[in-house]
């Protein structure tokens, strides 16, 4: 596959400044072995992969059977672990709308397949999903009888909605800011909005460097911290409720490291099964997040 490099980010989408520094050079080992690099804000730190493929190009690099989320494979030991996963979040993730929202219109961006919509709906929500990705977005549909649509612009404009989700999807925008503020407009008065992203601040992330799955470049465009998506939800008129860590993450995000690091299937299980621990502990311990953080806001 050609290495397409349309689009160079001029400015930061957190502070606007725009002196870049080479930060590092990870693989995309998900599909074409291409070499991309991240770039950090010299006047905030924030991450960017930089240079990027653009909106038009994007979509190719999710086009692979190793892309789970899209294509809801269950064939071998990763996927397997995943749906185990998948399924134990799921109801965590209810659990957790549900504290501040026991009904309503629900938006979840990024929908996949549409496991996570399709059991709100069961639980007597009222639900739309957005996915940009034909397949998955036919199996949502098809599977749990959900509206889903290619993009936010295609969801009429006259539905607010109470809660709308974005699990693992505002590392994947081209411009967040405008999807910010896009959602602000979407949501009804304090309305909930829930965000969950890797944190490259994590112990795991240190530990792999630039074999760290969750940089899962070229699809992941943003690289976040906590102190990141905090400064952006108050820019753009949100109030942060709480800033929670997600604790199954870690063994999963270390066991694809280690398969990137050359450990075969039974070694990666093992190894990312307790550098994973390790790397919950130290958030236990210290003020160091876990692999990935979520974000509970109000609209304003």
């Amino acid at each position: 596959m050609e290495h397409v490099y349309t689009e160079t980010l001029e400015t930061c989408p957190v502070c606007g400044g725009g002196a870049w520094q080479p930060f590092l050079a990870p693989k995309d080992h998900t599909l074409t072995q291409e070499i991309f690099h991240l770039t950090t804000c010299g006047s905030c730190g924030f991450c960017a992969t930089n240079p990027r493929p653009d909106r038009a190009h994007i979509g190719r690099y999710y086009d692979s059977p190793e892309y789970i989320s899209h294509s809801n494979s269950k064939a071998g030991l990763q996927d397997k672990l995943y749906q185990f996963i998948r399924r134990r979040a799921i109801r965590s993730k209810h659990k957790l709308i549900a504290h501040y929202k026991t009904n309503g219109h629900v938006l979840d961006m990024g929908c996949g397949t549409g496991e996570f919509l399709g059991y709100l709906k069961s639980q007597g929500y009222l639900t739309v999903g957005v996915e940009p990705g034909a397949s998955a977005r036919e199996q949502a549909i098809a599977n749990y009888s959900l509206e889903v649509l290619p993009t936010l612009e295609q969801v009429p404009a006259m539905e607010q909605f109470k809660v709308i989700t974005l699990w693992h999807v505002l590392e994947h925008v081209h411009d967040v800011r405008d999807t910010l503020k896009k959602l602000h407009a979407r949501l009804s008065p304090k309305g909930l909005l829930v965000i969950a992203v890797p944190d490259r601040e994590s112990w795991d992330a240190e530990h792999y460097g630039a074999c760290w799955a969750a940089y899962d470049v070229p699809r992941h465009l943003s690289h976040f911290r906590r102190g990141d998506i905090h400064r952006l939800l108050t820019e753009h008129g949100f109030q942060t409720l709480a800033t929670k860590p997600m604790w199954f993450d870690a063994p999963y995000v270390s066991m694809l490291s280690e398969k990137y690091t050359g450990a075969g299937a039974f070694g990666a299980l093992v190894k990312g099964a307790v550098i994973g621990t390790a790397s919950n502990a130290v958030a236990a311990t210290t003020a160091r997040p876990t692999s990935s953080s979520l974000y509970v806001a109000e609209k304003a």
